[in-house]
C-alpha cells in the first residue's frame, strides 16, 4: 500500500511537470490558453477501516486539467487579417463535421478568397450583399471582383465667400471730389463755347455705383462743380454699360449689344425695363459763369466706355476675372475623371455673385441633339446672401439687366457620354462671412476599382479598400460565448468544442453584449 501511495505522488508530480512543460512550450502559440492541474487526495474505501479516524490516505490523483480563458495581452502585427477579441467571445470555425471555437485570430485568405485558419478551417460570419450584412451564419468570403464605375449624379458645394470681396471696379463709397482721383474711375473732356463765344472745358467723371457695370456721372466746367448760383452743372445721372463679354440682345432688336456698349444713360437708377428700352438721355450741362449762360450736350454715342477699368472677360485661367474659383474631379459613366471648375464673380454691392461652371476648362459643349453650343450652367446664374451672410438663394437674372427668378441649381451635360444628364448642385450651408474664400465639395461618382486590401473594424465588419479610394462592407465576423467555458473540450490547433458541460454556443456580433470588440492587426 505504501508503495502505491508513493507511485501516485510520483505520477502526480510528472503530470504537473507535463502541464507546466506544455504551457511553456506554447508560450508563443497564438490564442493558446494555459492549463492548470488540479489534484485530489485518495483514501481506501474498503469496508475494513472505513470511516475510522485512523484511515490512512492512499495517495494523490489528478482530478482535472482545466484551462484559464482569461484575456491575454494583445500584440499588434502588420497583417490586417490578424484579429483578437477584446472580451469573452470566441471565433467560430467550420471544421467540417462540427463547429469549433478559437481565440486565435491569425487568419489567412485561401485561393478561393475564403477567410481560413492555418489548418484550413473556414471562419464563420455574416456575408454582405450590396453592402448589406445578412443574418445567416456562413463561411466568410472576400469577393475579388473589381467594382464598376459610378457617374457623378449629385454634387454638394459648401462655400464661404469673403464679405470683403469687391466688384470690379469696386464701388466708390466716398463723396465725389474732382480734386481726389480716388472718388472716380475715369474721365473724358469736351470743349464748349458760352454765349459770348468764350471757350470752356467740360470734364465728365465716372464713379462706380452700387450696381454692376453702372457708374454715376458728374461734370465740371473749368473745374467748377456748380455754377454761380450753386446749382450743379449736371444733375444725378447713371450710365450702365455692357459687360466685357457681350453676347446678349437686351433691347430685342435681334442684334447682340457689343462688349462695353452703353446700354442706359439717364437720371434714374437703371432697371430691366430701362435697359430693355435702351433709354439713353444725352448728358446735358447747363448753368452760368460770370453771368454768361453755358449749355452743352454729350450724345450717348460719344460717352467714353469703361474698357480700361472694367472687369475683363471671364477666363478660368485668369484669377483677376473672378473673386473665387476652384476645380474638383467628377466622373462620367465610364469612370473617366473630368475636371469641373466653379467660379464666383462679385456683381454690385447687393451680396450677389455670378456663378460660372466649366468642365475640362470649357464653359460650354455642343449639344448632340440640337447641335447648339450650350453652357454647362445657364448664363446669368447668380447666388445671393442675406445681410447676415447666410445663403439667400440661387437665381437666374442679374440686376439691373434682369429680374432675379429663384431656380434649382443644376449643371447640364456634365457627363460627355450622356449629355442629357442634369446634375443638381446643392449650395446648402454656403455663407458670406468676413473669412477667407474657402469651400468643401462632395460628389457621388468614382472610377472602376480593383481590390487593394481588406481589414476589420472594432465591430468586426470586414471592409474592402479599392484602388479608386472607395470602400465596401463585405461582411461581419461572428463570435460565440458559453455559459461555462470550463466545460469546453480541447480539440487541438488552439480550438475547442462545445460539450454538455459548456452548454450550447450563444452566437452574436462583436461589440454587443459580452462578446467583446475586435482588435485588428493594425
Amino acid at each position: 500500500m505504501g508503495f502505491n501511495t508513493a507511485l501516485s505522488g510520483i505520477k502526480a508530480s510528472a503530470d504537473y511537470l507535463s502541464v507546466t512543460g506544455n504551457n511553456i512550450a506554447n508560450a508563443d502559440t497564438t490564442g493558446f490558453k494555459k492549463s492548470r492541474i488540479e489534484f485530489d487526495d485518495l483514501y481506501n474505501t474498503s469496508v475494513l477501516g472505513a470511516g475510522s479516524g485512523n484511515t490512512i490516505g492512499s495517495g494523490v490523483s489528478v482530478s482535472k486539467v482545466s484551462q484559464e480563458f482569461s484575456a491575454g495581452n494583445i500584440s499588434y502585427t502588420d497583417n490586417n487579417l490578424d484579429l483578437a477579441v477584446d472580451g469573452s467571445g470566441f471565433f467560430i470555425l467550420d471544421s467540417g463535421i462540427a463547429q469549433s471555437y478559437t481565440r486565435a485570430g491569425n487568419f489567412k485568405l485561401d485561393e478561393d478568397g475564403f477567410l481560413v485558419t492555418n489548418n484550413g478551417s473556414n471562419v464563420l460570419g455574416f456575408n454582405a450583399v450590396d453592402g448589406v450584412v445578412g443574418g445567416n451564419l456562413e463561411d466568410l468570403k472576400v469577393p475579388t471582383d473589381r467594382i464598376p464605375p459610378e457617374p457623378t449624379t449629385a454634387m454638394e458645394l459648401k462655400v464661404n465667400l469673403n464679405s470683403e470681396n469687391d466688384d470690379v471696379p469696386a464701388f466708390i463709397r466716398a463723396d465725389f471730389d474732382p480734386l481726389n482721383p480716388d472718388t472716380y474711375n475715369f474721365t473724358q473732356t469736351q470743349g464748349i463755347a458760352d454765349g459770348n463765344g468764350q471757350s470752356h472745358i467740360v470734364t465728365y467723371y465716372y464713379s462706380k455705383s452700387e450696381l454692376p457695370n453702372t457708374y454715376k456721372v458728374h461734370a465740371t466746367v473749368d473745374g467748377n462743380l456748380t455754377d454761380e448760383t450753386g446749382a450743379a452743372f449736371l444733375g444725378e445721372t447713371f450710365a450702365t454699360f455692357n459687360s466685357a463679354e457681350g453676347g446678349t440682345d437686351y433691347n430685342g432688336d435681334g442684334v447682340e449689344e457689343q462688349p462695353f456698349e452703353l446700354l442706359y444713360l439717364g437720371a434714374a437708377a437703371p432697371g430691366e425695363a430701362e435697359i430693355a428700352a435702351a433709354t439713353k438721355t444725352p448728358l446735358a450741362v447747363a448753368g452760368t459763369l460770370g453771368g454768361v449762360a453755358i449749355a452743352s450736350t454729350l450724345a450717348p454715342e460719344e460717352v467714353r466706355e469703361p474698357i480700361a477699368v472694367a472687369r475683363e472677360v471671364f477666363d478660368p485661367l485668369s484669377p483677376e476675372t473672378y473673386n473665387y474659383g476652384n476645380t474638383r474631379t467628377v466622373f462620367d459613366s465610364l469612370g473617366e475623371p473630368h475636371t469641373m471648375g466653379y467660379y464666383f464673380i462679385k456683381q454690385g454691392e447687393n451680396n450677389t455673385y455670378e456663378l460660372r461652371v466649366t468642365l475640362d476648362g470649357k464653359e460650354s459643349y455642343v449639344d448632340p441633339f440640337s447641335g447648339a453650343d450650350t453652357r454647362f450652367l445657364e448664363k446669368n446664374t447668380t447666388v445671393s446672401f442675406d445681410p447676415a451672410g447666410n445663403l439667400l438663394g440661387v437665381y437666374r437674372g442679374l440686376p439691373p439687366f434682369g429680374v432675379p427668378q429663384p431656380i434649382t441649381l443644376e449643371v447640364m451635360g456634365l457627363d460627355p457620354t450622356n449629355r442629357g444628364q442634369i446634375t443638381p448642385l446643392d449650395l446648402k450651408g454656403s455663407t458670406q462671412f468676413a473669412l477667407n474664400n474657402t469651400d468643401s465639395f462632395e460628389q457621388n461618382g468614382f472610377s472602376a476599382g480593383e481590390l487593394q486590401g481588406v481589414s476589420f473594424d472594432s465591430d468586426g465588419f470586414l471592409m474592402a479598400n479599392y484602388t479608386n479610394q472607395q470602400t465596401a462592407t463585405l461582411g461581419q465576423i461572428a463570435l460565440a460565448t458559453f455559459d461555462s467555458t470550463d466545460g469546453l473540450m480541447p480539440s487541438g490547433h488552439t480550438t475547442w468544442l462545445a460539450s454538455k458541460g459548456s452548454g450550447p454556443a450563444d452566437i452574436g456580433r462583436p461589440n454587443t453584449g459580452t462578446f467583446g470588440k475586435i482588435q485588428g492587426g493594425r
